[in-house]
């Protein structure tokens, strides 16, 4: 899917947070350079910076990665040419819409789908349940791009 003004993507905060602190993802971080290259504006509701942070501190908290490597990454997180958009009423009415449709108690990962919707574009997530569970082609899980899958 294609928006009017290039092709738009919007990237869920699990792709945000392997492609700043997943060693295996040299493969998602071509993906995302090659379609920025080829035009593609990247996008994501402002709630992505609070969730990617999130993320971070939860792999602190259970000793997944240190201290020092969470800062660092996150540093990266400056360096995505991500623009976030704030939900206006018409997307936050959207992304309740997928929720419902999606028989979910929370809203998150409806605010990145309602986005891609209205942008015409394709989400990207780490998260295959949800990618299962919409069964859109334009939801495409990025997150094993290492293994060969999408």
């Amino acid at each position: 899917m294609t928006s009017s003004q290039g092709s738009s993507l919007v990237i869920d905060a699990g792709i945000g947070f392997a492609l700043c602190a997943e060693p295996g993802s040299s493969n998602l971080r071509h993906a995302l350079s090659a379609a920025v290259e080829n035009g593609t504006l990247v996008y994501a509701p402002t709630l992505w910076h609070f969730e990617v942070t999130s993320i971070f501190t939860k792999a602190v908290h259970f000793q997944q990665m240190n201290e020092a490597m969470a800062r660092q990454a996150m540093q990266l997180m400056g360096e995505i040419q991500i623009e976030l958009i704030h939900p206006d009423s018409e997307l936050i009415i959207q992304a309740f819409n997928w929720t419902r449709r999606l028989n979910r108690a929370a809203a998150y990962d409806s605010f990145y789908l309602a986005l891609a919707q209205r942008l015409s574009g394709d989400l990207w997530t780490a998260d295959k349940r949800l990618v299962n569970a919409v069964d859109e082609t334009w939801v495409r899980c990025m997150g094993n791009l290492e293994s060969g899958e999408e």
